[in-house]
């Protein structure tokens, strides 16, 4: 480990404060104060670590982006019935303490890295949705951050009990005026025995100097269903993890990724898909197209234990690179412990537009942008289409269609 990255400090007083505003209970501040240890503890990650070798935060000022405390203005959209719960987290720990108490950071651990300390010890926006036992919800639940520039440190929480059924829609946006800004979450989702939890993440954060950082980390009960999907516009660095947990018998995962990068934006993505049981299954399928300096990396892991015997996989990451300048890097791993898999496989592939297919359109008269703009389109398509159900697939395209300077 290093500190060669201007290493963030938090005083014990910054964080007493937060608990105290918010009249959070006890074990919640001893929580935050467990948390603020091992902050200060750990250093910064060695740039020369396989994990960040690819992506460079020596650029950013994370002491800078501290001197700046705030939150993001936060909204909670859609009904819930028959006893479920969109609250916010603060409210929750004590109206809800018996649930708060038991899954907060139970999947996202303060001691993975030091920005996840500094998550767990400094958050202030969050949720807590809870879907009680058979209880199923038919309208999206919408949790909607706009940052203003200020650093902020959020916190989901989804917790689906047996034989539920929820849709979560989280969705970002803001800009960095001047400077740096860091956006540092997670989001835990614990899924019962036979739940189905659809979760689509929409990061849309200016390009200036904002920093994002998160893990999503879900746990798969027996029979529970899981679909996720992450889309990638904004922000001039984005680090996200995004890992299952496949730990009853029969437990599902599809795994969704999209992103359009443009100028120097750099994407890195870490997915893991944890097979413990038996009989569970997922499948991943992330795409991304690049344009200027932009680049994007992926490395993805399939994970067989032992114990998962007659288990399936399988992985796809798909680059698209619109100029000379754009960089890809999609790693594939397979990690494989069971003798008797039904089925693992994993491809990657990153290359430029089909100039057949550009030629083609452009000798019917279309002009070379929107020619681009068409096969980018048919690129993201089958992706799209097999987002979550409550995802605004018009509202993806229009926003894609917008970075390449096209109009609906």
């Amino acid at each position: 480990m290093t500190t060669s990255v201007n290493a963030p400090t938090l005083t014990e007083a910054a964080v007493r404060e937060i608990a105290s505003r918010h009249k959070e209970p006890d074990w919640l501040l001893e929580r935050r104060l467990t948390a603020l240890r091992a902050f200060n503890a750990m250093a910064m990650p060695d740039p020369r670590a396989e994990e960040w070798r690819r992506t460079d935060i020596s650029g950013f000022d994370f002491a800078e982006a501290l001197a700046h405390p705030g939150s993001a203005a936060v909204e909670r959209l859609g009904e819930v019935s028959g006893g479920a719960v969109f609250f916010d987290l603060h409210e929750a720990a004590s109206s809800h303490e018996a649930i708060v108490k038991e899954h907060l950071h139970s999947l996202v651990l303060p001691t993975d890295w030091k920005l996840a300390a500094l998550q767990a010890a400094a958050w202030q926006d969050g949720a807590l949705v809870y879907v009680p036992r058979g209880v199923e919800l038919t309208v999206p639940l919408r949790y909607v951050l706009k940052h203003n520039g200020s650093p902020s440190y959020t916190h989901l929480l989804i917790v689906a009990e047996s034989n539920s059924d929820v849709t979560v829609v989280q969705e970002s946006s803001g800009e960095a005026p001047s400077g740096y800004s860091l956006v540092n979450g997670a989001v835990e989702i614990i899924a019962k025995a036979d739940a189905r939890v659809k979760f689509i993440d929409v990061q849309n954060l200016g390009m200036g100097g904002v920093y994002a950082f998160s893990t999503m980390r879900a746990r798969l009960e027996r029979g529970a269903q899981l679909s996720a999907a992450l889309v990638g516009i904004g922000g001039r660095l984005s680090k996200t993890k995004l890992e299952v947990t496949l730990a009853g018998e029969g437990a599902h995962a599809d795994l969704f990724g999209l992103t359009y990068g443009d100028g120097k934006q750099h994407f890195d993505y870490m997915t893991l898909q944890d097979h413990v049981a038996p009989r569970t299954s997922s499948d991943l399928l992330f795409k991304a197209a690049l344009d200027g300096e932009s680049s994007d990396v992926w490395t993805g892991t399939v994970h067989i234990q032992k114990t998962a015997g007659l288990s399936e996989a399988h992985q796809t990451s798909r680059n698209l690179l619109l100029s000379d300048h754009a960089r890809a890097a999609p790693i594939p791993v397979l990690e494989i412990e069971a003798y008797d898999v039904l089925q693992c496989s994993h491809g990657a592939s990153a290359g430029p537009i089909d100039e057949d297919q550009r030629f083609y359109l452009e000798s019917r008269g279309i002009p070379t942008d929107v020619a681009q703009q068409l096969l980018v389109e048919a690129f993201f398509t089958e992706l799209i289409d097999r987002l979550p159900a409550g995802a605004d697939h018009e509202a993806i395209r229009q926003a894609i269609l917008t970075k390449q300077g096209g109009a609906a």
